[in-house]
């Protein structure tokens, strides 16, 4: 009998150790894929962050150069004390990422990188808590790496943490307001609740469309989770009543006319818009039906634009094949996302009845509602009103993964689609790192930091520096390339049009018999006097010329 049991313990201890063995293996697999991705996200927001995009574009300029004046002064550039909206030009912004670049300014210096390093840390940042949202949704850690993985890789999510963009940080910071909403849910405290809460505060006081998405995606969160909330009614007063107090001042600040600014300098429901659309519909529609013109009613034509605009947005062409066509919100020559994610969503809609249908809601709510701040503004679709988009399609994306990986065996299918997988991939980092940067560097007003550059070159003994704008506000960006002391500015009073020697002109002004005069003019202009120097983008081509005028070189 002894010798019978001996080996039966033994074959059942090696079993138990086979087993562990696998166990661990299977665990350290997934930690080290889970780090990989953090890795990998973090790379392809961070690698030649200062070079790529080419050149800063007004609104990173004007933000790195506020959050510069506040580090040094404690105001803005026009001399405001810890401002809560910050004026901008012919508009107004919101306070966070202003306040988050003051770190990052401090330790980096006034640089392009310093003043992208907020959006590419938040956006890494927000790969993590997705994965994090996602496993605490569905319990499953093969489905959030999965997720994780499309997050991190997106077209559209890469393109925005790689400038300084608003919408990052509103996207970050609701992220972070939904996980620990979701941990608040099982701890029942008190705290969670408040801190989940001012998150969500926090990304309406980032950018202008999260003034509308979260809100409505709050609502959203409470319907799904009233049965819950019900129950710990006690442990929500004391959030709600702090997360209030705190929106106070941009729920006043929304109504106000500063607060509106933005919206209606883009907005289609304008008086304008609704005239041209009219008398455009008038000229060219056939004969027949050409006197629906004279019956049009402003409710029936916004309704109208509002469907479309909001339709745009899941158009396959835009999701899949051109995307945003603004050289600043995407690659152009690809989707929003990649195109072999069409099939993986597809596949997805038939996995969804698998999972708590709770977490689903909630994600197909978060799809759905995205698009709704960009349909009362041009251009449509509007990929940076809809980044937040980049979440529920990451999540139906690794979906439809993990069911081809995990659930189908395959392996050609698999095989195929990891070949096409990859071959996207590397087709996508060329574009965004060699093709990118050469076609699309006027939209980052690239050749300026140039244009200080050989500013600080040339203007030492000129009595004045007169230089043209073309590109609408060159005063910021020779305040911020300078370095140029923000207490000076303030105290002579500084604004767009001239400070200290610097005068920022029209084409037409008229410059000669002013003194020795240093101007920067564009390379079409012509000018009489003396050619100095050209200031050229990265690309090698002239975007201003620098002349001397009522002088001797």
């Amino acid at each position: 009998m002894k010798n019978f049991k001996f080996p039966f313990r033994l074959e059942t201890r090696s079993r138990r150790a086979i087993s562990n063995y696998k166990l661990k293996r299977s665990q350290l697999l997934k930690i080290g894929l889970f780090l990989a991705i953090v890795i990998l996200a973090v790379v392809l927001r961070f690698y030649k962050l200062g070079q790529n995009p080419p050149g800063l574009y007004w609104d990173e300029t004007v933000f790195g150069y506020d959050a510069y004046s506040l580090l040094k002064t404690g105001k803005d550039h026009h001399g405001v004390t810890l401002p809560l909206f910050f004026e901008s030009f012919g508009d107004w912004k919101l306070p966070v990422y202003h306040y988050l670049l003051i770190p990052s300014i401090a330790v980096f210096g006034l640089n392009e990188f310093a003043v992208r390093f907020p959006s590419a840390f938040l956006g890494s940042i927000t790969v993590l808590v997705f994965f994090w949202v996602i496993k605490q949704l569905t319990k499953n850690i093969n489905l959030s790496l999965f997720s994780m993985l499309f997050l991190a890789i997106s077209p559209w999510h890469i393109q925005f943490s790689r400038a300084a963009f608003e919408s990052v940080a509103g996207f970050f910071f609701f992220m972070l307001g939904l996980y620990i909403f979701l941990i608040a849910l099982n701890k029942k405290k008190t705290f969670f609740f408040s801190i989940s809460f001012l998150s969500f505060v926090l990304s309406m006081y980032s950018y202008h469309a999260y003034r509308i998405f979260t809100p409505i995606m709050i609502l959203v969160i409470l319907l799904i989770y009233l049965r819950e909330l019900r129950k710990m009614f006690s442990s929500l007063v004391i959030p709600v009543i702090i997360a209030f107090v705190v929106f106070l001042p941009l729920l006043t600040f929304t109504f106000s006319a500063n607060g509106r600014a933005r919206a209606l300098s883009q907005s289609v429901f304008s008086k304008s818009e609704f005239e041209t659309a009219r008398i455009y519909f008038g000229q060219n529609s056939k004969i027949p039906l050409r006197f629906i013109s004279g019956y049009w009613s402003k409710p029936v034509y916004y309704s109208s634009v509002a469907i479309n605009n909001y339709i745009d947005h899941f158009s396959p062409i835009f999701l899949f094949v051109n995307g945003d066509q603004t050289g600043r919100h995407s690659q152009v020559d690809m989707g929003q996302i990649f195109s072999f994610e069409l099939i993986l969503i597809a596949i997805s809609f038939f996995m969804l009845k698998r999972f708590d249908q709770k977490a689903v809601k909630l994600l197909l709510a978060m799809l759905f509602i995205a698009p709704i701040p960009a349909i009362i503004v041009n251009p449509s679709p509007h990929a940076y009103r809809t980044l937040q988009m980049a979440v529920p399609l990451a999540f139906l994306s690794g979906l439809g993964m993990y069911y081809l990986f995990l659930n189908m065996r395959v392996r050609v299918v698999q095989l195929v689609l990891a070949g096409v997988i990859i071959y996207s991939f590397f087709t996508y980092l060329h574009l965004v790192f060699i093709h990118y940067p050469r076609k699309f560097s006027a939209d980052w007003q690239d050749g300026n930091k140039q244009m200080v550059e050989k500013l600080q070159q040339f203007q030492e003994g000129f009595d004045r520096v007169y230089i043209s704008n073309i590109t609408q506000v060159p005063y910021i960006y020779v305040l911020f390339f300078q370095k140029y002391d923000p207490q000076k500015f303030i105290s002579e009073k500084g604004n767009k049009d001239t400070f200290d020697k610097y005068v920022f002109t029209s084409d037409d002004f008229d410059l000669y018999n002013k003194g020795r005069i240093l101007y920067v003019a564009p390379p079409w202009k012509k000018v009489g006097g003396i050619w100095l120097a050209a200031a050229n983008d990265t690309n090698g081509q002239h975007i201003y010329y620098l002349w001397e005028i009522n002088g001797k070189n």
